[in-house]
């Protein structure tokens, strides 16, 4: 089972490494939470100021293999998201909020897998049995405010 603590970790990681091209923070705000109604709260409670967010989910842990070959599979969440006031946008301005998160997203992924091919990171020892196959990338829109994405993966640990 994957310490949340060390997910934690990564995503402090992750907000310090990860910049833009004027060197400032992708993610300005980082947090964890249990579920949607604790999202919902805690998004709310942010500010636009506070642009990007990246929130992970606490994890869900199934076992798989049999009697002495066991392993969890980790299922991770990690949403990229941008608070909204909706009156200043229009449709193309609003799609522009997507463009900008996708970029974030991406650059989250690339650094999973760059930190799984080379062993680096908080959470190297446990990337390397990342499944590449698993990762997916979904949109996420008007949800308390905010719009952006959700990486989902999937890691076994022993």
């Amino acid at each position: 089972m994957l310490p949340i603590n060390r997910i934690r970790e990564y995503q402090a990681e992750v907000k310090a490494q990860l910049k833009d091209e004027q060197d400032k923070p992708l993610f300005n705000y980082i947090n964890m939470i249990i579920d949607k109604p604790n999202l919902s709260k805690l998004l709310k409670e942010r500010e636009e100021e506070e642009n990007t967010y990246l929130i992970a989910v606490l994890p869900e842990f199934r076992l798989k293999g049999s009697e002495d070959n066991t392993k969890w599979v980790n299922i991770l969440s990690f949403f990229i998201l941008n608070k909204t006031d909706y009156s200043e946008h229009d449709q193309d301005s609003f799609l522009n909020i997507f463009v900008e998160t996708q970029v974030k997203a991406k650059a989250f992924v690339d650094k999973l897998l760059f930190d799984k091919a080379n062993h680096t990171g908080a959470m190297c020892d446990f990337l390397n049995l990342l499944d590449e196959n698993s990762i997916a990338v979904n949109p996420v829109w008007m949800m308390d405010g905010c719009n952006g994405w959700v990486v989902e993966i999937n890691l076994d640990t022993l």
